[in-house]
């Protein structure tokens, strides 16, 4: 088990991935045109009439590998917390190690979605993210539709983390858990003023429908001025206090006003929407893969029964690649 939770910064990354894009993309002279044809229940299935994209080449993997499971540490959260960390002193060539695709599922017709979310924590039961939960993904993991309920226990939900750079992968099958609302609210107050502003007045997954953003920039500002925030604080349009003279001789006290009205909007106090909060995935399977040369890539993956105690070992297994 881990003896202390380990933590990282959440602090936006602005740093550009220069590594050169391997896809390339089939150039057609015209415009492409794709015949779609009426579907009934027993129709074959579709047949392409048009190649929009191909794959040119492919990435050649040399990593070190996983020599052994004597390699690995008993604990795959342990595991992780070392790989992970170690994707984070490469900023240049993993920008961004924290983004894991997520996948959820919709019942009871068993439609798959999947997006790339953020990982916000990795503690000793499992990974955490936070999000809408009247949104998709959150109405897929608690389907109750009780947001406010303390029912944690949620859908089976699965997450890959690919690292491109290291050729390294990692990915876990669980069960979702809501992190308790104390917890949450730590979290909330430690996030910018705008996206806290955003998480109320964004209706995550809903139709605009105007179709236009304006209409998410009008719900901003009701928010902004429902909590006492100067108004374009999340939009980054913030209005400063007092007229600039013609000359701009108060060009200075301007932006100082302007500039206090930010900082004085980082201390406003804004309660986490009741409809918003943590993931933890708690997993029951993990899978660590390295990509190795001819494709004879390195995979161990980690199993336990779903709910097994705390301290309960892993069964560690290699996989054909």
């Amino acid at each position: 088990m881990l003896s202390a939770r380990t933590a990282f910064s959440t602090a936006r990354i602005t740093r550009t991935l220069t590594r050169p894009n391997k896809l390339a993309l089939a150039h057609q002279s015209g415009p492409t045109q794709l015949h779609v044809a009426a579907m009934s229940s027993s129709a074959a299935p579709a047949v392409p009439t048009a190649r929009l994209a191909a794959v040119s080449n492919h990435e050649t993997y040399l990593s070190q590998g996983i020599p052994s499971a004597s390699s690995l540490d008993p604990n795959p959260l342990v595991q992780f917390s070392h790989w992970f960390t170690h994707a984070q002193s490469q900023p240049d060539s993993v920008p961004e190690p924290e983004a894991m695709t997520i996948s959820t599922v919709r019942m009871p017709d068993g439609i798959p979605s999947t997006r790339v979310v953020l990982l916000k924590e990795v503690d000793d039961a499992g990974l955490v993210f936070y999000t809408n939960y009247a949104s998709r993904k959150g109405r897929e993991l608690f389907p109750d539709g009780d947001y406010e309920s303390d029912a944690p226990r949620g859908a089976y939900i699965s997450c890959a983390f690919y690292w491109r750079a290291l050729h390294l992968s990692v990915r876990f099958v669980g069960r979702a858990h809501k992190v308790d609302r104390e917890t949450t609210q730590k979290y909330f107050d430690s996030r910018p003023v705008g996206s806290r502003i955003g998480a109320w007045a964004s209706e995550q997954s809903a139709v605009l429908e105007s179709g236009e953003r304006s209409q998410l920039e009008l719900r901003v500002r009701e928010y902004e001025r429902q909590f006492g925030v100067p108004v374009g604080t999340a939009t980054g349009s913030a209005v400063s206090v007092g007229p600039a003279s013609s000359d701009g001789a108060d060009k200075g006290q301007e932006e100082s006003s302007s500039s206090d009205q930010h900082d004085k909007s980082r201390e406003v106090e804004i309660p986490v929407p009741p409809f918003w909060g943590g993931v933890r995935i708690v997993p029951f399977e993990v899978e660590f893969w390295a990509g190795r040369e001819s494709r004879l890539h390195d995979r161990y993956r980690y199993t336990r029964p779903e709910g097994a105690a705390a301290g309960t070992d892993w069964k560690v297994e290699r996989l054909s690649p």
